[in-house]
Parts: structure tokens; sequence; C-alpha cells
């Protein structure tokens, strides 16, 4: 069949897939929404509103509604990071068969639990392996050896079809044309049926492909000529972690999409970020990889100004204990955030000296310090600097040039490794800090005790809290002499800070 051809058929497919859907789910919209610096018009297709907080449940039921009595008779079998499943487990109690379902033991308990709730007796889970790739492998060989019927996640054209009825809904919302529409790819039959039918509508408009920099297994197809393996797949963006694109999905995407952008979990972070202060919605981190790959075109000028925006809002399906992770990650703003060690002398008041002169605006998200024998001290420092400080910042930053290095992103600042000797402490008071989150309130404390103690450590991070709290230790010249001030350091609780509580530190001999 000619690629044409082809395209036709996938096309067809979609306005069939219309009348078995909606049996179970219905239409999601379009919403508008503001992303801070962005000037053109962006839409979301919200499909975290659909019956399993993402797309998957459409290609799935389509496929399945496809089947003959006697194959629903015999049951089915399926491999999924977890949407996938939710959409079979859903199809599997709509059409009164059974579904065995294989998935990989690391999958998000939230999304285990969210098939047993749309499959319920329908439905066994198997947790096979730490990928993908071996779910799949386990759910083939019981297919093969039971006759039971595999439901591909996307590399069937019932599936893609299924998956297309979002792009259908996107064409008669009345909101378009639109001249860019991001989809995220993981096996990619959803941008697949995606381009198949919005290109035919609307002939001008350009469909980007959007993967992880470690799980682009269609890009990598497309450069090599055919899918290939990935030798490591990156999960942070679980729901697209796949090895080997589709070889269906591979020829679609090679012909319809535009081209293919690659974003990092930093940027994916930023995005669900920004999906929480424009929608009030947070979506899982693939479920975002569309407005990712908006913005770091955007960020490259490569979006025209008057351009009209489309980015699909694929799924929301996140473990709660995930939010730490992507929080930390997007900070205050991600475009802002920077990283830097700079070089102190080890005497009292040398840390606060430093941060005395800190541009106003510009705010401290993580800050950490532990004394060790090397000299000078380095402790890290990471800020947000709005645009309205930065020329400021930069000449600070300038100005301490020969003793400042940028770290951002480097190991040690991202899992917070902060180094210290115990032995060159002398007589040390650990305590936590409890202060108003605003600019100059904790620096107001540390100037007030700075000529009694030096620091000997320093551990704060911003959590997003009115108020902010970090461990702090203290070193005296001897026993007598922190005796002498610790009734001061105590009696700044309500002068420069809320409350200064001591903390017990084990293993500083």
């Amino acid at each position: 069949m000619s690629e044409g051809n082809r395209v036709d058929q996938l096309r067809e497919a979609i306005h069939q897939a219309r009348a078995r859907v909606y049996q179970v789910g219905a239409a999601t919209p379009l919403e508008p929404m503001t992303v801070d610096g962005v000037e053109q018009e962006i839409w979301v297709k919200r499909e975290d509103l659909g019956p399993i907080k993402a797309y998957k449940w459409r290609g799935a039921f389509n496929a399945m509604a496809c089947l003959t009595p006697a194959q629903l008779e015999g049951g089915v079998v399926a491999a999924s990071a977890g949407n996938h499943a939710q959409g079979i487990a859903l199809a599997a109690r709509k059409l009164g068969t059974t579904a065995r379902i294989y998935m990989p033991k690391p999958t998000p308990l939230v999304k285990r639990k969210a098939v047993m709730a749309h499959g319920g007796d329908c439905v066994a889970i198997e947790l096979v392996g730490d990928s993908f790739s071996e779910a799949q492998t386990a759910a083939l060989e019981d297919a093969s050896r039971t006759g039971a019927t595999f439901i591909p996640p996307y590399d069937s054209l019932e599936v893609m079809a299924g998956q297309g009825t979002l792009a259908d809904e996107i064409f008669t919302s009345g909101e378009g044309p639109f001249d860019r529409v991001y989809v995220a790819i993981g096996g990619g039959g959803m941008a697949s049926a995606v381009a198949a039918l919005l290109k035919n509508s609307w002939p001008k408009v350009k469909v980007i492909g959007v993967e992880g920099v470690d799980q682009a297994s269609m890009k990598a197809a497309i450069e090599a000529g055919r899918p290939v393996s990935l030798d490591y797949v990156d999960v942070f963006c679980d729901g697209t972690a796949v090895t080997q694109a589709g070889h269906l999905t591979y020829e679609f995407c090679r012909e319809l999409l535009d081209e293919i952008v690659t974003v990092t979990n930093r940027e994916v972070s930023s995005a669900i970020k920004s999906h929480w202060d424009g929608l009030r919605v947070i979506p899982e981190p693939s479920g975002a990889m569309s407005l990712a790959g908006f913005l770091k075109q955007h960020e490259a000028g490569e979006v025209g100004p008057g351009e009209k925006v489309l980015t699909i809002l694929c799924g929301a399906n996140m473990d709660f204990a995930k939010f730490a992770d992507v929080s930390r990650q997007a900070g205050i703003n991600p475009r802002c955030d920077r990283s830097w060690r700079f070089e102190i002398p080890e005497e009292k008041g040398s840390l606060a000296g430093l941060l005395a002169d800190l541009p106003d605006g510009v705010s401290i998200m993580d800050l950490q310090y532990g004394r060790t024998a090397c000299e000078p001290q380095r402790p890290l420092l990471s800020v947000d600097v709005p645009d309205p400080a930065l020329s400021e910042f930069e000449n600070w930053i300038a100005k301490n040039k020969k003793r400042s290095e940028d770290v951002t992103g480097h190991g040690a600042t991202t899992f917070r490794v902060i180094p210290f000797t115990p032995s060159l402490f002398v007589s040390p008071l650990f305590v936590e800090v409890e202060f108003p989150e605003r600019a100059g309130a904790l620096l107001g404390f540390m100037n007030a005790i700075s000529a009694m103690t030096s620091l000997c450590y320093f551990n704060y991070t911003y959590t997003g809290e009115r108020v902010g709290r970090a461990l702090i230790g203290l070193d005296f010249d001897s026993g007598t002499d922190l005796a002498t001030h610790r009734e001061n350091i105590f009696g700044q609780a309500g002068k420069t800070v809320r409350a200064v509580k001591e903390v017990l530190i084990d293993s500083l001999s």
C-alpha cells in the first residue's frame, strides 16, 4: 500500500473510531493558557479530563471494540507503563472480557491502583522487569502461549485511530486553525494520528513531535532509517519511556512530522510548573512534554510572534511522591535559576558579607556550606534572578568573578552534597532557624550573630512555604564562649527570625 493510501486509511479509521470511543468517554476541551514571557496564543488540549486522566483510553478501547466475540471470550493481554493499562482495564470491564496486563516493577503505585479501580475483577496485573520492553516481551509470550489477543500500546492502526479522535475534537472545536501543534512521542501512536488528521484539515499546520533527550527513540529511528533499540532510556517521563519506536508509527511519523524537538527533565519540570501557574493543573511529566517542546523553541526564537500554538496535555497520573523532584528541578523559574560556588575566607562574618550586597530582587533558592580543611572555603549558592534584577546581578557576578564558579546542573548541586570536616569544629552548636520567607530575613539573623560565632555548616533550600527553615552550624572558640553567647543566639527568635531551635547532630567526633 502506498504512503498516501496508508495515511488515508488511518484518517478513515479515525472517523470510524468516533462511534466506539464515545461509549466510555466524552470529548475533552481546549483551553487557552498564558505563560509569563510568551506573547503567542497558546491553547491546551485537556486530555487529563478524560475518564482515565490521560488519552490512552481512546486507542485501547477502540482496538478492543474491534475484536470479534470469540477474541473477547479468549481475553486480552497488554503491556504498559501505566496509562495504556488503565485504558485496557476500562475497556475490559465495559466489553465484558478479561485482561492480563504486564507492567514494569517500578510502575508508580498511583497508576497500578487506577488500573484495578477501572478494571476490578476483570483485570490481573503482572509486574515484570524494570522496563516497558521487558513487560512487553512477557505479554507477547503470554499471548503466544494462551491464545489471548495482544493489544499493543501504539503500533496498531486501530490503536492509532482511537488516539486520533482527540485530533478530530481539535478540528471540530472551532478554535483552529493552529500554526503549530506540539505532541509528545512515546511509541508514536498519538503523534501519527494527530499529524495524519490535522495536516489534512489544515495543510499549513506544523506538527512537531517532542521526546525526552534520553528516550528519543523516534528521532533515532528517523535518523537511522528504521526503528532501532536505544541502549539506555531515562524514565523520569515514564509514560513515554520507550526503547524502540513502532514500525508502523515510524512510517507515519517519518512522513508526517515536520520535526522532532528533544527536551530535558528540567525543561519538562518547568512546563509542569507553567501548567500549574496558567491552568492550576499538574500534568505527569510525559503530559507536559508538549508544552516543554514549545517553550524550548520559543526561547530559541524559533516561533513566530503571531503564531497560534496548540499543546496537548496528554496525561496527569503522577505519583504524589514525585512532586518533590519535579518541584526541585523546576525551582521558582527554571529559566532564571543559577548556582554558583564562591571562595570565601574561613573567618567570622565572611558568608554574611558575601550575601550582604546581593542585588534587590534576587531570591536565594539554596545555600549549602560545610567547613572543610580546604582554604578558601567554597559555599554553594543557588539564586533566582528575575528580569528586572538581571543586569545588576550580572554586574555583581562580574565583581566576584575571580572567586566564583557557575555550577548550575552539576552533580553536587543536584544531589545537595555538602561536605564538611567535623574535626575542624571547636565547640559547635547546630540550630534550626525558622524565618519569614522574604528577602533579607535570614540575613538579619546572620548579621546579628556574626560577631559572636563563625559558621561551620549551612543547609537551606526554598520549599515554597511562607516560612523558610535552615539548619545552621555555629562554631565557637571554646565551650565557655558558647555558654556566654548561647542566650543571645536563642534570643534572636522574635527579633530577626521566627524561631531558633537546637538540633542534636550525631557522629561529629
